[in-house]
């Protein structure tokens, strides 16, 4: 009996030494894993950063390019509007002479 006694304290040993190996494991594992949740958080974080940047971005290039189509519209009709005091006063210019 006393040699399976030891048999059996041996193969305990063994499996205690197992068991905290696989806890050891499990413990770097879990705090790789948090590791990873946080730094997977801040990229969350900075990604949403970037798209509020973005839309500020976006937004702020549409009135832009409205602001210069309207700046466009209003020296075409400058444009046009001078040339027409041009031509009356050449026409009445050549009227006089």
């Amino acid at each position: 009996m006393s040699e399976y006694h030891q048999e059996y304290q041996q193969k305990l040993k063994e499996q205690n030494n197992l068991l905290d190996q696989l806890h050891n494991s499990v413990a770097n594992t879990r705090s790789h894993a948090v590791t990873i949740g946080g730094e997977l958080q801040q990229q969350d974080d900075m990604l949403d950063q970037l798209h509020s940047g973005i839309d500020r971005t976006t937004n702020s290039s549409r009135q832009q390019n409205r602001n210069v189509i309207q700046l466009l519209k209003e020296s075409e009709s400058r444009g046009f509007y001078s040339l027409v005091i041009v031509l009356v006063i050449i026409l009445v210019f050549l009227l006089m002479v």
